[in-house]
């Protein structure tokens, strides 16, 4: 054998030994790709009915903020309302002229209970003048 045939041979060997050594490489790193894939595929399936849960959740949760929302702002307009309610109620209440109004009405009280006891009084003195005459 020449030299030639020999150095042939190596490489016929060691091109036959790469060949083997990636044969047996890639069998498992072609299973890990089909493994991976199917592994994806079925992540995909449950993925997508989760991530339209999520998106169906968070639609309804935003709908619920915006009526608290509503509900806050309608508790706001009805203080407020409350707010000017109780404003006008102290201003009728300390007003000068309803106090002038309710002053001459206590005078009127006064004046009526005073009549009411001269009359009562004067009924009385008649009443004893009959009883002695009467005796």
């Amino acid at each position: 054998m020449s030299s030639l045939e020999i150095t042939g041979l190596v490489a016929i060997i060691v091109i036959s030994a790469f060949a083997l050594l990636g044969i047996i490489v890639a069998i498992p790193i072609f299973r890990l790709v089909n493994r991976i894939r199917l592994l994806v595929e079925k992540l995909s399936e449950s993925l997508i009915p989760l991530v339209e849960n999520l998106n169906s959740t968070m639609s309804h949760l935003n709908s619920e903020i915006s009526s608290i929302n509503e509900l806050t702002q309608s508790a706001g307009s009805i203080v407020n309302q409350f707010e000017k309610i109780i404003r006008l109620a102290r201003i009728i209440v300390t007003n000068p002229i309803i106090k002038l109004i309710s002053t001459s009405i206590g005078f009127a009280d006064g004046i009526k209970k005073a009549v009411g006891k001269n009359n009562k009084n004067n009924s009385s003195k008649e009443k004893e003048e009959e009883a002695k005459n009467e005796l």
